[in-house]
């Protein structure tokens, strides 16, 4: 098979590897769309002008009826914009960014171009500026300044002054207009709307809306979508979207137990699977709150299901020795299950030996002594030889002085993709409708129960 066949797309280009697309390329294959299919145009005027009526403004885009009623243009000054369309009634000027204003950056620097337009749509009496931007700079100054600029230039030219609106717009808005019109067309991936697309996926995936792991091809190509999904998931599984970011920004579904902080969501992209993972007793505390307030014995770390709304998911606990140094895991080492079974079996109080033998900070003059106790009393207990390369090159050859060591047990139970178009048929990824994060809660609150 040949590997060229990016290259066939007729909005790519040959650059320099790594480098993106310049940004008036996106803007220029936006215009070739909106000129080329009227159905996109269409669309996109209903998108403009639901804005409008969103701002209680006058403005609105009349619909053209006739090829000549509508021309679009890119890369315009201001001066033959209004030559060519000497006395329009609206001017409505809309940026295109990655973010909604709320999330935007200020834009310090002058921008040269500020009077040039990167999209101008005529239709009938109207006129639409597109600014257009492939990051979150705020472009609603420069965008003013054209609108402003265009109606000035109007009553210079001898025209009344037109009416204005100034709207925010975002990609994810545009391309999901883009992909309802694709797949009411036909989803012809050889037509100029299905190229166009497929170049956003390849250079801006970030951009597109959230998708359902079910319309997304299970993939590395795809991990961007993925893990926009998860994402996702993960903020509709908790009480707040902002408690997603509760630890240092890490995106995690918070957990209030003592011994027990938090979930996480990944996917086992060979298996096809979805992972929810926790880990209990992962600090000193959590261990013995763990040990000490809970009420069930460690049955739980050898069984291999749990079941869930009467679906029979696969689970996995792997006891593992922690290493962290400033609340940071530095290493983290997997227990033999059969030494562990064999010697700790499902007692707590067998645990809390262990634990009081080495659950504690060992400071750099002890580390022998801590090392000594993992080949003597705890031989078996990990792979020595794994753990004495990682412990060298982590702890003493560097400059660190101390380790705190705890041992706790990663959980993780499995979603297939099965489990996972049974929740995600009809299903919305929009917060507090979203099946499966409902779904994936119920599994957490299940395996809570089940240690607690």
């Amino acid at each position: 098979m040949f590997n060229n066949n990016r290259h066939l797309n007729i909005f790519e280009h040959y650059t320099q590897k790594g480098s993106l697309p310049i940004e008036n390329n996106v803007s220029r294959g936006l215009a070739i769309l909106l000129n080329q299919n009227s159905l996109v145009l269409d669309r996109f005027i209903d998108f403009i002008n639901s804005k409008c009526f969103e701002k209680k403004s006058s403005c609105m885009v009349p619909k053209p009826q006739r090829l000549n009623d509508k021309e679009i243009g890119i890369q315009q000054q201001i001066a033959k914009i209004v030559q060519s369309y000497p006395n329009p009634q609206n001017i409505i000027g809309i940026t295109l960014t990655t973010a909604s204003p709320i999330n935007m950056i200020e834009n310090k620097n002058d921008d040269n171009n500020g009077l040039i337009t990167d999209i101008i749509i005529s239709c009938k009496d109207t006129l639409v500026v597109i600014e257009v931007k492939r990051n979150a700079v705020d472009a609603r100054l420069q965008l003013k300044q054209q609108v402003k600029s265009i109606a000035a230039e109007v009553v210079r030219q001898g025209g009344n002054l037109p009416d204005t609106e100034l709207l925010d717009g975002t990609w994810e808005e545009i391309i999901s207009i883009l992909q309802d019109v694709y797949n009411i067309s036909g989803s012809d991936e050889n037509s100029v709307l299905g190229h166009y697309i497929n170049h956003l996926e390849n250079h801006y995936q970030q951009w597109f809306p959230v998708s359902l792991l079910t319309d997304i091809t299970i993939d590395r190509e795809n991990e961007s979508a993925v893990d926009k999904r998860i994402l996702n998931l993960i903020k509709n599984c908790c009480e707040n979207e902002s408690d997603a970011e509760k630890y240092s920004g890490r995106y995690i579904i918070p957990l209030e137990y003592d011994f027990c902080t938090e979930a996480q969501l990944s996917l086992d992209y060979e298996s096809k699977r979805l992972m929810i993972t926790i880990w209990s007793g992962d600090t000193k505390w959590q261990s013995y709150c763990l040990f000490n307030k809970t009420t069930n014995d460690l049955s739980w770390v050898y069984e291999n299901s749990l079941t869930v709304d009467g679906l029979k998911l696969d689970l996995l606990t792997e006891p593992y020795l922690r290493l962290a140094h400033f609340q940071s895991t530095i290493i983290a080492e997997y227990f033999d299950k059969a030494y562990y079974q064999r010697n700790f079996g499902v007692s707590k109080d067998k645990c809390m030996a262990l634990y009081n033998d080495i659950t504690r900070e060992w400071k750099r003059p002890e580390w022998s002594q801590f090392r000594a106790l993992l080949k003597g009393k705890y031989s078996g207990l990990i792979n020595m030889s794994s753990f004495d390369s990682d412990f060298q090159s982590s702890f003493e050859n560097s400059n660190r002085s101390y380790a705190h060591v705890s041992f706790g047990y990663e959980t993780t139970a499995y979603l297939p993709m099965e489990v996972i178009s049974k929740y995600e048929r009809n299903n919305s990824t929009l917060r507090g409708n979203d099946k499966l994060a409902s779904f994936i809660s119920k599994v957490i609150n299940q395996l809570m129960k089940k240690i607690y």
